[in-house]
């Protein structure tokens, strides 16, 4: 294969996993399909099929995406301090919100129960690293004594974690509430 070649397969892919996020991140895994995919992109089904021959294919390369990419994040952030990396945790959201979009991790567990089994076991996985990045940051935070609360990391990590989802969420109604949510987990851990 010619290099042209293999670089216009590679642009196709991207394109197309460019898209379904999109498409994911503002309607749901469930309410887009290949059709929707193929008439923005200005190519046939086969096209995708060739790319990603079943949709659950698709859905596990996205989320491999979003691992890949948050383990990047999480990389770069290592060196700050525990309250630098809860405000990076923030910012997330707050990209998400400015998009007006759901962050993966929420539409993916809201739509859990009637993903396929492939795309399940990638979302658990993808979730144990977002839920692990905020038990670790409280923890060090609790061990640097910057941040102070009671009952364990993990379960004080799942507390910011499931606030800043709900808060995307009730976001879309109320516009101040993902500023709200963020003031009051910063001072439940006492780092305002």
């Amino acid at each position: 294969m010619k290099p042209e070649t293999d670089a216009r397969i590679t642009d196709t892919r991207k394109k197309i996993l460019d898209l379904a996020e999109a498409l994911m991140l503002s309607r749901g895994f469930n309410a887009f399909s290949y059709q929707h995919i193929s008439a923005e992109l200005g190519v046939r089904n086969a096209a995708i099929h060739y790319h990603f021959p079943k949709k659950s294919d698709l859905g596990v390369a996205l989320i491999e995406r979003y691992c890949r990419r948050f383990e990047r994040f999480t990389q770069a952030q290592a060196e700050l301090a525990p309250g630098e990396q809860l405000e990076k945790y923030f910012e997330l959201a707050d990209r998400y919100f400015g998009q007006q979009q759901i962050c993966p991790s929420g539409i993916l567990s809201a739509e859990l129960q009637t993903l396929p089994d492939d795309m399940r076991l990638q979302t658990q996985a993808f979730v144990a690293l977002m839920r692990g990045w905020a038990a670790d940051i409280v923890r060090r935070g609790r061990d640097a004594g910057v941040m102070h609360y009671p009952g364990s990391a993990e379960g004080m990590g799942d507390v910011v974690f499931a606030a800043m989802q709900g808060a995307l969420q009730l976001a879309r109604f109320d516009q101040q509430a993902l500023q709200s949510v963020k003031l009051q987990i910063r001072l439940l851990l006492g780092c305002q």
